[in-house]
């Protein structure tokens, strides 16, 4: 069986914002940056079917608690 991740880059821009003015943004969707299912990425990226021995640089985060509304929206959630 494959796997699959999906999940997206955001930006913000918070210089000379207050923090509530301070916001999320999706920039790119995580699927235009392979093509199609590469493991050593997913490794790297999140530890998933590690092939590498390379400390994954954001396992097991899950989705951050001020996510973007576009984000939320893609994974049929609501703030």
């Amino acid at each position: 069986m494959g796997t699959d991740i999906h999940g997206f880059i955001e930006c913000r821009w918070d210089r000379w914002l207050d923090a509530d003015d301070r916001e999320w943004f999706q920039a790119i969707d995580l699927v235009h940056l392979y093509n199609g299912r590469d493991y050593v990425a997913f490794g790297s990226l999140f530890g998933v079917r590690d092939t590498t021995s390379f400390r994954p640089l954001a396992d097991h985060r899950g989705l951050p608690h001020d996510v973007s509304k576009e984000v939320l929206a893609d994974f049929g959630l609501e703030r």
